[in-house]
């Protein structure tokens, strides 16, 4: 009798799915930050490019004025001048996508906080057992959809979005 009745209490149990990715591309807050962060994208490119710039200039200086009657030890030092810059772009480098990966997080995850907790609200009031975001599971979790509740539009609405 107990084996008849788990398939039974199985298929009372509420699934819901929900895309993610639609629900945070028309949140206005999302949009702020991505362009908050495009402009600091774009400062740190420009302060690379402009590191390069120099770095170009200097060897084309250095092209111009080394040649093979210039003595060994300016010629070293000049090449030792040209190497440092070119290291201190790739560290600049690195330390610029170390900092706009930190600045990404701090200025999304509060946004994908709130995301979360309006699925986190939509999935308790309408007593899902379980969600699955469809974005997220793309390729690897196949949805029954007409067996599913598709609940993006009421994490929309949760979070003001028209």
């Amino acid at each position: 009798m107990l084996l008849m009745v788990a398939p039974l209490s199985l298929l009372a149990q509420k699934v819901a799915h929900y895309n993610s990715q639609d629900i945070v591309s028309n949140y206005a807050e999302f949009k702020k930050v991505q362009t908050e962060l495009e402009t600091v994208g774009k400062q740190y490119q420009a302060d690379l490019e402009a590191m390069q710039k120099e770095l170009q200039s200097k060897f084309e200086k250095y092209q111009a004025e080394v040649t093979d009657k210039t003595p060994a030890n300016i010629r070293a030092r000049k090449e030792k001048e040209l190497q440092d810059l070119q290291q201190r772009i790739q560290q600049t480098a690195q330390d610029n996508e170390q900092a706009f990966r930190q600045e990404q997080q701090k200025r999304l995850q509060p946004v994908l906080d709130k995301v979360n907790a309006a699925i986190t609200a939509v999935i308790k009031a309408g007593q899902y057992v379980f969600a699955i975001d469809k974005s997220a599971a793309q390729g690897m979790i196949h949805i029954n959809e007409a067996l599913s509740t598709d609940i993006t539009a009421q994490v929309k609405t949760q979070l003001g979005i028209k």
